[in-house]
Parts: C-alpha cells; sequence; structure tokens
C-alpha cells in the first residue's frame, strides 16, 4: 500500500472558528428561549390577576345592585371605595407581577470546550511495540479473541479446540468443540455451529442459545451494548459466482435469546447489497458496525455501516487489497490487517491513516484481538505476537 504523502495529523470535523460561531448562535438562541418563557409566564400571571380581579368588581356590582334599596349610605360607601381602589391599583399590581429575567454568564470549563472543539491526532503518537511472540500452533491462527489483557482465547486451523493462552504462551485451558467462529463475552464463549448460536461457560459445557433458522451463522462478535452481531448466509450459497437475487448475505443485531434487533443486508435504495461475503465484523465504541467483505477470491474491501444502517465508508486499499480481521480502538479507530501488507489503521470516518505494522514486524497476519493496550497478532505460521498498543 503506498503510503507516502498521507498526512500525519487528523484535523477536528470542524474548524475552530466554525465551532465558536456555533457556539455563539446557541447562546443567542438560548437567551431567545429564555425571554419567550419568562414572557409567556408573565402573560399568564396577568390573565390570573385580570381574573381575580374581575371576579371582585362583578361580585360587588351584583352585590350593590341587589341590595341597592336597603343599603345605609355607609355600606354604599364603603363598597364604592372598595371598588374604586381595586380600578386604582390594577396598573400597579401588574407591574408588581412580572418575573425578572437575568443572564449569568457561566465559567468556561476547559475540558468542555476541547471536547467541543475537538482535538488534532498525531498518526506519529500511534505504535504497536512487540512485547512478546510464541509458537502457538504448525497451522494458521485463524481466530483471536482476548479475554483480557493477559488471557486470549485463540483457534488454529483444522483444530478442534479453542485454547485459553496467556501473553508468555502458556496454554492455561483447552475445550473441545467445533466451530465457524466465537466471541468472548463475559467470561463465556460464544459461537457459531450448523445454524446455531451455542454457548461455552467456563466450566466447558456447551448450551444451544438459539437457532439461525435457514441461514447459516458465519462470524459473530459482541455488542457494545447488548447482545450480539452475527454475519448470515444463504446454506445452499457460497462461492461467489454464485450469488444473485435471490441470495441472502445479511448480519443481524440480536440479543443473546435470538430476538432480532436490526438486520443489515441492503444499502438505503433497497437494492444495492452491503456485503458479499462477509469474513470478519466488530462494532465499534461510537455503534458502528465494522465488516471485512470478501469481494472474490483473496481479495476483499472495509465496509463501515451506521447502527441505523447507512453506509458510511468503504475501504478497498490498493491493489491486491486482502484484509482478514478488523478491530477498533478506544478512540474508534479501525484496525485491520491486510494479509499481503500486515496490519493498517483507519480513522473511525474510515479514511486511512497509517500503516502501524509492517512485514517486518509479523510476516502474513491472519488474525488479530485489541483488549485495552494489548494487541494479539497471529499469522499463517501459527505464530502467535503481542504488542503494546499506544494511542
Amino acid at each position: 500500500m503506498d503510503t507516502t504523502g498521507s498526512p500525519k495529523v487528523r484535523l477536528p470535523v470542524r474548524l475552530e472558528e466554525d465551532s465558536l460561531t456555533r457556539l455563539t448562535e446557541i447562546k443567542k438562541s438560548k437567551e431567545e428561549e429564555l425571554k419567550d418563557n419568562l414572557l409567556k409566564k408573565n402573560l399568564d400571571k396577568e390573565k390570573s390577576l385580570i381574573e381575580e380581579k374581575k371576579k371582585k368588581i362583578i361580585q360587588i356590582v351584583e352585590y350593590m345592585e341587589e341590595n341597592n334599596s336597603i343599603m345605609s349610605d355607609k355600606s354604599t360607601i364603603e363598597n364604592q371605595r372598595d371598588l374604586s381602589h381595586l380600578l386604582s391599583d390594577f396598573d400597579i399590581d401588574l407591574e408588581k407581577c412580572g418575573y425578572s429575567m437575568s443572564y449569568r454568564e457561566v465559567e468556561n470549563d476547559k475540558n468542555m470546550l476541547d471536547s467541543m472543539l475537538g482535538e488534532l491526532l498525531d498518526g506519529d503518537n500511534i505504535t504497536a511495540i512487540e512485547t512478546n511472540s510464541f509458537q502457538y500452533s504448525e497451522n494458521s491462527v485463524l481466530i483471536l479473541d482476548a479475554l483480557n489483557e493477559d488471557m486470549c482465547c485463540l483457534m488454529a486451523k483444522d483444530s478442534k479446540y479453542i485454547k485459553l493462552v496467556s501473553k508468555q504462551g502458556e496454554k492455561e485451558h483447552k475445550f473441545k468443540i467445533v466451530c465457524d467462529d466465537f466471541c468472548v463475552s463475559n467470561e463465556s464463549i460464544y459461537f457459531t455451529t450448523e445454524n446455531t448460536i451455542c454457548n461455552l461457560s467456563q466450566s466447558g459445557s456447551v448450551s444451544r442459545v438459539f437457532s439461525t433458522h435457514l441461514l447459516e451463522p458465519m462470524r459473530i462478535c459482541n455488542s457494545v451494548n447488548n447482545g450480539c452481531f452475527v454475519s448470515l448466509i444463504d446454506s445452499e450459497c457460497k462461492s461467489f459466482d454464485d450469488i444473485d437475487y435471490s441470495s441472502q448475505r445479511l448480519v443481524s443485531h440480536l440479543t443473546l435469546t435470538g430476538d432480532v434487533i436490526h438486520e443489515y443486508e441492503y444499502q438505503q435504495d433497497g437494492q444495492t447489497r452491503l456485503f458479499t461475503a462477509h469474513y470478519r465484523l466488530c462494532q465499534n465504541s461510537n455503534s458502528d458496525i465494522c465488516v471485512v467483505n470478501m469481494t472474490g477470491d483473496n481479495k476483499g474491501e472495509i465496509v463501515n455501516v451506521s447502527v441505523s444502517g447507512d453506509l458510511r465508508s468503504v475501504y478497498r486499499g490498493k491493489e491486491n487489497f486482502w484484509p482478514t480481521d478488523i478491530v477498533c480502538d478506544s478512540y474508534c479507530n479501525i484496525l485491520f490487517i491486510d494479509h499481503l501488507k500486515s496490519i493498517h489503521l483507519l480513522s473511525p470516518e474510515g479514511k486511512f491513516l497509517k500503516c502501524l505494522l509492517t512485514e517486518k514486524e509479523i510476516e502474513n497476519p491472519l488474525a488479530l484481538s485489541l483488549s485495552k493496550s494489548t494487541l494479539w497478532v497471529g499469522n499463517d505460521n501459527g505464530l502467535v505476537k503481542v504488542f503494546h498498543y499506544e494511542n
């Protein structure tokens, strides 16, 4: 991949001047809103006062009309005085009923302003430094999913075991299962097999969670909120040449009881497919779904879809682009493996940032997992390398 001329600094989406202009507009809008609310409040109070005065005046007038023939001079004078008083001080009372309005400047919070204005991220400050390596298997490491910064679950090609391994390469435990993919959630392992999602407990017991019916589950990953994401395909249609209008290629957001939260299959036009053959997937902490989508033999693309289903970006790299796995860091940057050119970094918007690791650090990588600052990478030859990831 040609990285010459690529920017080392990612600018914020909004320039500082635009942000300050927007803040001024928000302040002005807020003041207008407060003013309108206070005017309405005063108007309601005035109406209430008028109704109260009106009621008292009517009562006095009705009393004087009904008792005119029997009222004493003293009573007549008193009622007239009350009536005059109600009418004379009416405007004065209206002035007293008004609510005051004042604007208080809030002390600027630097952290809040920094967050609103954005920040400059220097790609040179994002690094991965090798801390350990070990030979896990003679076959390719196909799947990695970290339990935490110190332990990771691994599966090699043609293996019937998921093994729990430390950063030093010590095999702590192994589970005998047959699966297409798995993910670690709350120290349990969920895996896909034969139109079914199953759960593997720490004790090694396997339980069926739910069926995917007529569709075959291929890949599975955790959701940042609840449940999981599962990529599903027609069980009768796996090759690229067999895909037609009736074929199904979708990612489904499911609860851990199998209820569908959302399905992602087509773009907004309802006709253009989002995916051809999803090889790996993960959900970013900004809620986007990031998918390694294979478009042919040994070639693919990175598809980034919003949680609402909008296509946000598609990254196709350069020639001979063969992505095989994908994860996201705490800043929502996207890390993915290009099997022929090692590990690369994209912005949350899907723009190329830098080459994080090259063939010199690890050759022919296939699988990766990230837990906080620990990056696990497995390759074609069964080698696993552990890196300290700094962002």
